[in-house]
Formats: structure tokens, C-alpha cells, sequence
């Protein structure tokens, strides 16, 4: 098998020229199931390599990725040269097309058509984030899973090897290729507004344990596993999508710590690895992110660590390196710096000036051409592991939901479910409720509510479980960030309420609690009990009496669970799983 490898992945690059050779570095995004001209002529013409897919966003550029209330700085004015350029005007650019897991697995199939009908036919790949906290790409009636931490709060790591199984075997089954997980960082830093519950722990102990399992169960499913965020968020106080951070710890701090978890999985098999848009000082990166770092990359983590897998970067749409970098200079410095895949999730025509760009520097040799070999071997080989040498990896679609409704699937869901469901404390001593009590919930819709919209994860799905074990509630729905309107329509309801169930759902990306308005609902008087999907002080603070957490916004079983706990059904077993502050 490893002759065959070898010469497959030789003969592929004894044949392609330099356009092919950087196409194939690229992954760019593909969000929604509509194939557009454009995306047909990123494979064909400009022989990309592979694409990361999603159902949330219809399209999405560098302005989605811009932190709320602020202003483009020049370096993403400037990676703005072209505005969107395909042929639709859209008018909600975050909506999402529904469709079935059968039409998007014929949806990716088709796009592999494209990729083996081009000269040499070389297969494209499909990568994805499956993580929760709003990183589920795949959710069209897929079951969804507590996050890491949540995984980790049930005390049992072989539920992490389940879980990443159930993950492997519905992205298998619509063609995804690569995940990007397990995260490593070792969550040290309570304030940590982006990491949190993506990690399994602040223990570095825990973090491998969970994480390896977590390998495990995607490598038997097929399922490229990537470590993220190298070498270590855990510590970082600022959001990379919005700034550039820095973790400011000591050279042996961050071997034991943070770079530990690398050193166990990458000779446990780790395929790839990604790494961070982060400065880290104590190796020498002040500056710039540490993804454009050599010295990060060549020096620690190929020729110390010894890792000679994949090197993917974050998604270069970040502001943790366009606060430093216009877009085209930053991911040359990131190729300079020995990184193999370039992660670009933006659907614009920046897309082609960023493919010229790159093969300006190989062609005037600031990138050497068999730096772009190496990569490409690297990336071949992957590819060859994907299973993508034999037709492509096109799979049937009539087969592509079978696994949502695989009895391991369903019972892993439930399991998950009901072994993390954290009560963090009920000083009130507000649970169980009553069947008889009149209770008003206070639902936020959250981004995979909306974007999903189906039986399994869809707004008012807290209010739905309730209502199976009591007739006696009433629900008042708002945004993930509620407005003065929102707090009026909560403040007229509360008379009509014995007891006040509210959400506290914690998403970094849009910067939302609504812990104040959380807040205002106790002062009234009323009894409160809040339902978050975070466990840190951001989002259950310490006067915040009664507080029970499910580690996910989303996925009908964990809400399922919560509502169990909610009405005394269902024991919780979840310890806390880190440091809260």
C-alpha cells in the first residue's frame, strides 16, 4: 500500500505544472449547496484543491468576519480590492438552502465531477468544523453533540471516541473528507472569550486523554483529524477573529502546558495540524501571528516536534492577522513559513488575486518551487489517505442520511446528552419543577437554530421539550442578542409566570450574552433559572442562583436531556470540568 501511495502521489506531481501545483495548496469556502459558475472555475480553471463546506452562509467575505460596532482598518480595506463578485445579488448574504444530507451529497459529488473531469484529473477534498459553539458546518438533520468540554464534564473519554465516530460517520456519508478538530488548546485562562468550551479542559492531562480518544474515533470513520490551534489559545485573553492576541507566557509553561498535547498525539498518528493566528513571545513572535512564524512551524513544530504531516493554516479571513497583514502578503508569509494548506473561506474574486499573487512569488523566487513540491507531496499524500485516488471519494447519496438514524448514532447522541448536563448550582433550590408550575421561558434563537431549521435543531426547540412534560408554559422568543424591544415584550409576561426559565447562550463570534437583561428578570422578583450553554463566568456569573448547563445551543437530544433535569426525569451527573474564574 505505501509503494502504491508513493507512486501514485509521484506520478501525479511529475505531471502538474506550477498553477496546478499552488491550486491544489488552496481550500477555499463553499457554503450552502449551490454550485455557482465561479466555484466551477476555481476547480477547473485554477485547479483548487479543496474546499471547506458549510450549510450556514449562502456566501460570506472578509466583512463577516468583522468584530460588531467596528470599522474595516486598511489592511481589510485593502483585502477588499474586489467587493463580491459572483453573478447573484443576494439579499440576505447569511441565508441558508435547505436540503436534504441525499441532495448535498449529490451536490458534492458534482463538484468532484468537476475536479476529475480537469487535465490529470486530481481529486478534490471537503474539510469541515464539527464542534459546536456555533462551528457546526453540517447540519442538515445531523445529530449534534455537547462541545469538548462538555465531553469531558461526563468523566468518561471512550464517550469522546464515540461522539468523534458519530461525527466521522455522518460527514463520511456526504463526502466530508477532513475535520477540523481535535482542539488541543488547554483552556488555562477562565477569560478566554473564543476558546473556552471548543477545549476539554484547563488540565493538560484531560485534554490529551479526550483528544486522543477523539483521533481515534475519526481515524476508524475514515476522517482526517486536524490539532488546532498550534501552538497552543488556550491562554489568550482576545478573540483571533477579531484581534491579534498574544499569549504571554514563559518558554516552560508553554512546553508543559500548552505544546504538550502535540507531543502526544502526533506520534499517536495526528495527520495535521493548524495553527493559530497568535503571538507568543516566549518563541520569539512579538509582532505577527505565529502562522507566519518559520521559526513556529519549520523550528518547532516539524524539526522539534517532529511532526511530518499536513500544516494547514486558520482561516486567513481572521483579524488576528489583518490587523498586521493585507491578505495577499499575509498568506505568501504563510506558505514562507512552511504551512501546506491555506485556508480562505471567502467566496470573491479576491479569491484569483490571491492564486496570482502566490504564483508571483514562486515565480520570482521569493517561495522556492520545491518548497510548493513538498507541500504538494504532503497534500497528495493526505489525499491519497482520504481514500480520494479511487473515483474520487464520490459516495452514493442515497446512502448519505442512513447514519443519522444508525442506532450507535442515536444512542451515542443520547448518551452524550445525558452525561453532560452540568447543574452548576440551584442555591434556590428552584428544581425540579412541577408540571403544574406556571413557567415563562425565555428562548434565544441561536445561530444553529437558524441556520438549520429542521426537526433537529430549530428556534423554540427548548420551549418544544417543555411543552411534552407541561401544558403550563409559555415562551417569549428572541435574537441571540436581544434588544430594548426584546427586554419590553420579556418584562410585560412576567406576571403570568410562577417560575422564569431563561437562556444565556454564549457565542463568541457575536460577541452575545444577555447576562444584564438576565439580570433585570431577577430583580423583578421572580424566581430565575438560567440555561446556558457555557459555564464560565460570561455567561453564569456567580449571583446567578440556580444555573444549569448544556454545553450546546442546539441538537434535539441535549436540550432533550436539559429539559429531563429541568422536571427531575433525569439525574445530572457532569462535574465541572475546568477552572470557571
Amino acid at each position: 500500500m505505501a509503494e502504491a501511495k508513493e507512486k501514485w502521489v509521484d506520478d501525479l506531481l511529475g505531471k502538474m505544472n506550477l498553477e496546478q501545483k499552488v491550486g491544489q495548496m488552496m481550500v477555499f469556502g463553499f457554503a450552502g449547496p449551490i454550485i455557482t459558475p465561479d466555484t466551477v472555475e476555481l476547480i477547473q480553471k485554477y485547479h483548487v484543491g479543496g474546499l471547506r463546506i458549510c450549510l450556514k452562509f449562502r456566501t460570506q467575505t472578509l466583512l463577516h468576519d468583522l468584530k460588531p460596532g467596528s470599522k474595516p482598518n486598511e489592511n481589510i480595506l485593502r483585502s477588499l480590492e474586489y467587493p463580491r463578485g459572483q453573478n447573484r445579488d443576494f439579499a440576505d448574504p447569511k441565508q441558508c438552502v435547505a436540503c436534504t444530507p441525499e441532495q448535498y451529497a449529490a451536490v458534492l459529488n458534482r463538484l468532484r465531477d468537476y475536479a476529475l473531469d480537469r487535465d490529470l484529473s486530481i481529486p478534490l477534498h471537503f474539510t469541515i468544523d464539527q464542534e459546536g459553539n456555533g462551528s457546526d458546518d453540517l447540519i442538515n438533520g445531523q445529530r449534534l453533540f455537547p462541545h469538548p468540554m462538555g465531553l469531558a464534564a461526563s468523566g468518561e473519554p471512550k464517550l469522546a471516541y464515540r461522539v468523534a465516530m458519530a461525527i466521522g460517520k455522518q460527514a463520511r456519508a456526504l463526502g466530508a473528507n477532513m475535520i477540523h478538530s481535535p482542539v488541543l488548546d488547554v483552556n488555562t485562562n477562565p477569560q478566554n472569550p473564543e476558546i473556552g468550551t471548543r477545549a476539554y479542559s484547563d488540565k493538560v492531562d484531560v485534554v490529551i486523554k479526550y483528544a486522543l480518544q477523539t483521533l481515534r474515533g475519526f481515524k476508524e470513520t475514515g476522517l482526517i483529524a486536524t490539532g488546532k490551534h498550534f501552538p497552543g489559545r488556550g491562554e489568550s485573553v482576545a478573540d483571533a477573529h477579531w484581534d491579534l492576541p498574544s499569549v504571554n507566557l514563559d518558554l516552560q509553561t508553554l512546553q508543559n502546558e500548552h505544546i504538550a498535547p502535540y507531543r502526544e498525539l502526533i506520534p499517536a498518528g495526528l495527520p495535521a495540524v493548524m495553527t493559530a493566528h497568535c503571538c507568543y513571545p516566549a518563541l520569539g513572535v512579538t509582532d505577527i501571528p505565529s502562522s507566519t512564524s518559520e521559526r513556529v512551524i519549520r523550528g518547532l513544530l516539524r524539526e522539534e516536534l517532529g511532526f511530518t504531516g499536513v500544516v494547514t493554516t486558520d482561516n486567513m479571513m481572521m483579524g488576528g492577522i489583518l490587523q498586521r497583514l493585507e491578505i495577499r502578503e499575509a498568506i505568501v508569509r504563510t506558505i514562507e513559513a512552511g504551512n501546506d494548506l491555506i485556508l480562505y473561506r471567502d467566496e470573491s474574486p479576491q479569491r484569483i488575486r490571491i492564486l496570482e499573487t502566490v504564483l508571483d512569488a514562486v515565480r520570482s523566487g521569493r517561495i522556492p518551487e520545491s518548497q510548493i513540491d513538498e507541500s504538494v507531496i504532503r497534500i497528495l499524500g493526505l489525499r491519497w489517505d482520504m481514500g480520494l485516488a479511487e473515483n474520487g471519494g464520490k459516495v452514493d447519496p442515497a446512502s448519505a442520511a442512513l447514519p443519522i438514524n444508525d442506532p450507535f448514532v442515536i444512542e451515542t447522541a443520547q448518551e452524550a446528552a445525558d452525561k453532560s448536563i452540568l447543574l452548576l448550582r440551584d442555591d434556590a433550590g428552584l428544581l425540579p419543577l412541577k408540571p403544574k408550575q406556571n413557567i415563562l421561558l425565555v428562548e434565544q434563537v441561536f445561530s444553529s437554530h437558524q441556520m438549520a431549521n429542521n426537526m433537529s435543531c430549530h428556534p423554540g426547540m427548548l420551549w418544544e421539550e417543555m411543552c411534552r412534560e407541561s401544558s403550563n408554559v409559555g415562551s417569549v422568543e428572541i435574537p441571540l442578542t436581544p434588544s430594548e424591544h426584546d427586554r419590553e415584550r420579556i418584562m410585560r409576561r412576567l406576571s403570568e409566570a410562577e417560575v422564569v426559565v431563561t437562556t444565556n447562550y454564549y457565542y463568541h463570534k457575536a460577541a452575545a450574552v444577555m447576562t444584564d437583561l438576565v439580570r433585570d428578570i431577577h430583580q423583578s422578583g421572580k424566581p430565575v433559572i438560567v440555561v446556558s450553554n457555557n459555564p464560565f463566568e460570561r455567561a453564569a456569573p456567580v449571583d446567578f442562583p440556580t444555573v444549569l448547563v448544556v454545553f450546546t445551543a442546539g441538537g434535539r437530544e441535549n436540550l432533550r436531556a436539559a429539559v429531563q433535569v429541568l422536571y427531575g426525569k433525569l439525574k445530572p451527573t457532569a462535574k465541572v470540568p475546568a477552572r470557571l474564574s
